[in-house]
């Protein structure tokens, strides 16, 4: 009973949840893990690494950034694309300022990165320090723009970015900003207040914008719907990747992967491997056949690995008691 015949190279997980109107959902989600050669080629992974129930961060749950969303949750309503990373100067030799990008299948994104620079006071007030010259710079949160500054006395002089509350360049108007870390990323434009924490990983589901796709849980909502979803509780939630890294529709392997400057190498190109799988549930006993969408694309260039994950969910209404197994498999690829 709510088992799973898993037919193929790769980690399933599952389990029950509940839709918007609290219908019983069986959510079964599969990932898949792949070596990128230094050639392009793909290929499947010795190692193949389990879904995650939970998100895993770079250090401290809720202090620190998201490393890894959680896998198993309702199926999203399109492709995230995720890249964990370190930007690497061009050639190896020390730059003050460099481009990065990345390209999977339809989104596209740039940034720009700076050397470590701090504010400091001169003769017209304070302003940006010089730029260290770096080769490589890890890519995260932490030195993106945002921050919480909760170092002034009086709370209400208090700062905060809800949408990288682990960042840096945020500091309160009470607060003497010298000596105060800059971002190391930015978009082209510049204008890191106004264009927000620049980045390639996942956000986690309390930074904005995913918190305001959850929904609003007030009085009204306990009165009429809890324990239920709120009733503008809307599914971008599940996405874990800015806004900008939201694939227009599901992703379905075949892409083109093209990375600028988060390799020492300077270029990586490969395509994301054509993968289609196939779910069969038993239910109250009769065969539902379910498709599964594309849920997340990681890319880990420093580890050489690609990670892709599948989602599916079967509505099972009353019949949740007489679910007995689904059979995942792989369909062959015809060219």
């Amino acid at each position: 009973m709510w088992a799973i015949d898993n037919y193929t190279p790769y980690k399933v997980l599952k389990t029950w949840g509940r839709d918007k109107d609290g219908g019983h959902e069986w959510i079964v989600c599969v990932k898949a893990t792949f070596d990128i050669g230094r050639d392009g080629e793909v290929s499947l992974a010795d190692k193949q690494i389990e879904p995650l129930r939970l998100a895993e961060y770079h250090g401290e749950p809720g202090a620190s950034s998201v490393r890894y969303d959680a896998d198993l949750v309702a199926v999203k309503p399109t492709t995230d694309v995720v890249i964990n990373g370190t930007a690497y100067a061009p050639g190896g030799r020390p730059s003050s300022q460099f481009p990065i990008s990345m390209r999977v299948g339809p989104v596209q994104k740039t940034l720009t990165v700076k050397g470590s620079r701090t504010w400091e006071r001169g003769i017209v007030g304070i302003a940006p320090s010089a730029v260290e010259a770096v080769t490589r710079v890890p890519i995260t949160y932490e030195r993106a723009y945002g921050g919480y500054d909760h170092s002034a006395p009086n709370p209400r002089d208090h700062r905060l970015d809800p949408r990288n509350p682990v960042g840096c360049g945020v500091v309160a108007e009470e607060v003497d900003r010298v000596g105060q870390p800059l971002p190391n990323f930015e978009y082209p434009s510049g204008n890191i207040e106004k264009d927000g924490p620049a980045g390639f990983g996942a956000i986690d589901n309390h930074w904005s914008p995913r918190r305001e796709f959850a929904g609003t849980y007030d009085s009204t909502w306990e009165a009429n719907r809890l324990p239920l979803l709120a009733a503008d509780w809307d599914p971008r939630s599940l996405l874990c990747s800015p806004p900008d890294q939201h694939s227009p529709e599901y992703l379905r392997g075949g892409e083109v992967v093209e990375l600028t400057n988060l390799t020492p190498e300077g270029k990586l190109r490969f395509e994301l491997p054509k993968v289609y799988l196939t779910f069969s549930t038993e239910i109250d006993q009769r065969f539902e056949e379910h498709r599964g969408h594309l849920a997340t694309v990681i890319i880990e260039p420093d580890d050489s690995r690609l990670i892709m994950v599948w989602s599916t969910s079967l509505k099972c209404g009353n019949d949740g008691d007489y679910l007995e197994e689904t059979v995942v498999r792989e369909k062959p690829f015809i060219r």
